[in-house]
């Protein structure tokens, strides 16, 4: 008897079970972890099993404001912006229309998204020079690999001069992870805004001012 009641004394203690809301909280964070996964690897909106967009849909339709999928969302946008300007200096005119297209159905209802885009398909047409850097804003390394504040309020107020002056960006960042991370803090830091720009892999990191298309 002794032995019963030392084995129930012992038996680990019973988790608490999680609310409605705790697990809606833990379906979205697993749902945004497998987004940006999918996004990392470049399956933007394939395959049908395993890709970054219908993931960042289905958080909408559990939280229609969430920011993280809504910024996945743009993501997925600039990376298909990326990958007909690619295209095109390839002369694969047609794949370039395939990728401004896909990027227009990512966010059909969003104004600026559709312009970018628009903008976009003008200047593969009508193919022009790169513009030229207004100016280069050098980032300190050491800062971007803590993440620390100082690197986060810097880059809030160059996000903040992109808007103010309708510059786009070119970040050059040293990975890719690296890149979207700024992207993201600068994003942040003009909510409502679409911060128009690329991302470079290359050194030093820094931000380019570039005029607006």
């Amino acid at each position: 008897m002794k032995q019963v009641e030392l084995e129930a004394e012992q038996a680990p203690p019973s988790q608490p079970e999680l609310s409605p809301e705790q697990r809606r909280a833990q379906h979205i964070s697993n749902l945004l972890y497998d987004a940006d996964r999918a996004l990392a690897r470049d399956r933007l909106i394939s395959p049908g099993y395993d890709n970054a967009y219908d993931r960042y849909r289905s958080v909408l339709l559990l939280d229609s404001d969430n920011s993280a999928a809504i910024m996945g969302l743009q993501f997925i946008v600039l990376r298909y912006l990326d990958m007909a300007r690619s295209a095109a200096q390839r002369s694969r005119f047609d794949e370039a229309e395939t990728y401004l297209s896909r990027a227009a159905s990512v966010l059909p209802e969003d104004a600026a998204v559709q312009e970018l885009v628009a903008q976009q398909r003008e200047a593969i047409e009508k193919p022009a020079a790169r513009p030229v850097s207004d100016e280069s804003v050098a980032l300190d390394s050491e800062a971007l690999s803590q993440r620390s504040a100082s690197i986060k309020a810097e880059l809030t107020e160059l996000a903040r001069r992109a808007k103010a002056h309708e510059n786009m960006v070119l970040i050059v960042a040293s990975t890719d992870a690296q890149g979207r991370w700024i992207y993201q803090t600068m994003r942040e830091a003009v909510a409502g805004y679409l911060l128009r720009g690329d991302i470079q892999i290359g050194h030093p990191a820094r931000i380019e001012f570039l005029p607006p298309l």
